[in-house]
């Protein structure tokens, strides 16, 4: 399965819930630092970084995002974290 996470709340709670960063990884824009990024490849995680900002509340914009991070991962389950509005 592949994880694709919107929010730095939705990162912490995922990775709370799981113990450990799970692999491959997809986060959103400005969900990981730089130096976050890098310890992660350093640790063999797949992690990609979107070079765009998805806003978590357009549908629009978050299954655009799914068809590219499907493209590269076919055939596998894409875990989408759903951010409501509150």
């Amino acid at each position: 399965m592949v994880y694709f996470v919107l929010t730095r709340s939705g990162y912490d709670e995922l990775i709370a819930q799981r113990g450990f960063t799970p692999s491959p990884l997809w986060v959103n824009e400005g969900v990981l630092s730089a130096t976050e990024l890098l310890r992660l490849h350093e640790a063999g995680v797949k992690v990609t970084n979107f070079t765009r900002f998805i806003d978590p509340h357009n549908m629009t914009e978050i299954e655009e995002a799914v068809f590219t991070v499907q493209d590269h991962h076919s055939n596998q389950r894409v875990w989408v974290e759903y951010a409501p509005k509150l």
